[in-house]
C-alpha cells in the first residue's frame, strides 16, 4: 500500500505542468515594449496619429516590423497601451499624494497647472498626442477609458477625504467629473483659439470656479497652496 501511495504521488507530480520562469526574457520583452511605446509617442507627436504608420514606428524603435506586431496587433492597440501606461503613472501619483495626506483640491490644482505649463512649453507635441487620443474616431473608446480612470481615481480620493462610501454617496463622483471636465474645457478653448491667451491663468480661473462650487456644497479642504 505504501508503495502504491508513493507511486500515485509521484504520478501526480509528473502530471503537473512544469512552470519555468525566464526573468531575463520577460525583462527584455518589457524593455522592447517600452521602446516601442516611446517611438510611437514621438511619431504621434511629430506626424499625428493617422500618418504614423506601423512600419515607421518599427523603424523608429529600431526593431523589425514582425517584432512590432508580436507585441501589438494594431496601431490602435499601441495607442491603447500608451494610454494605459499614462493611467498607471497617474494612479501611482494619486496613491502617493493620498498617502501623504495632500488635500484633493490641492493635488488636482498642482497637476492641472503642471500640465498647463507643459502644454505651453511643448504645445505642438502635447496637442498632437492629446488629439491622437481624443480626436481619432477609432480611439474614442481608448480616450473615454482613460477619462473614466481619471474620474474613478479622483472619486476615491474625494470620497476618502469626505469619509463617505462612493457606492452610496454620488457626490464624490460628481465632483470628480467636474474637476476632470474643467481641465479639459480650458485645454479645448486654448487650442480652438489658436493657443491665444494664458493657458495656466485660464486653468486657474476654472479651478477657482470649480472649487467655489465644490467647497460650497462639500466639506472639502480649500487648496493649501501650490
Amino acid at each position: 500500500m505504501a508503495g502504491t501511495s508513493r507511486g500515485n504521488g509521484y504520478k501526480r507530480r509528473m502530471d503537473e505542468p512544469t512552470k519555468v520562469s525566464f526573468p531575463r526574457r520577460a525583462a527584455a520583452k518589457a524593455r522592447t515594449r517600452q521602446r516601442i511605446e516611446e517611438a510611437a509617442r514621438r511619431l504621434f507627436v511629430t506626424l499625428g496619429y493617422a500618418d504614423a504608420t506601423m512600419a515607421a514606428i518599427a523603424e523608429a524603435a529600431d526593431i523589425h516590423i514582425t517584432t512590432l506586431f508580436t507585441h501589438f496587433a494594431s496601431k490602435r492597440d499601441l495607442a491603447a497601451a500608451i494610454a494605459v501606461t499614462a493611467g498607471t503613472r497617474f494612479e501611482a501619483v494619486v496613491a502617493t499624494h493620498r498617502a501623504q495626506g495632500v488635500p484633493v483640491l490641492t493635488f488636482w490644482r498642482n497637476q492641472v497647472v503642471r500640465l498647463a505649463h507643459a502644454y505651453e512649453r511643448d504645445g505642438d507635441g502635447q496637442i498632437n498626442l492629446g488629439r491622437a487620443l481624443a480626436g481619432e474616431p477609432e480611439l474614442l473608446p481608448v480616450w473615454y477609458g482613460h477619462q473614466r480612470l481619471q474620474i474613478a481615481l479622483m472619486t476615491d480620493y474625494i470620497a476618502d477625504e469626505l469619509g463617505v462610501d462612493p457606492a452610496q454617496d454620488r457626490r464624490p463622483q460628481m465632483a470628480a467629473a467636474m474637476l476632470v471636465a474643467g481641465g479639459r474645457m480650458a485645454f479645448d478653448a486654448w487650442v480652438e483659439s489658436g493657443r491665444a491667451g494664458d493657458l495656466v491663468a485660464e486653468n486657474e480661473r476654472l479651478l477657482d470656479a470649480a472649487e467655489a462650487v465644490l467647497v460650497g456644497g462639500l466639506p472639502l479642504v480649500r487648496r493649501a497652496g501650490i
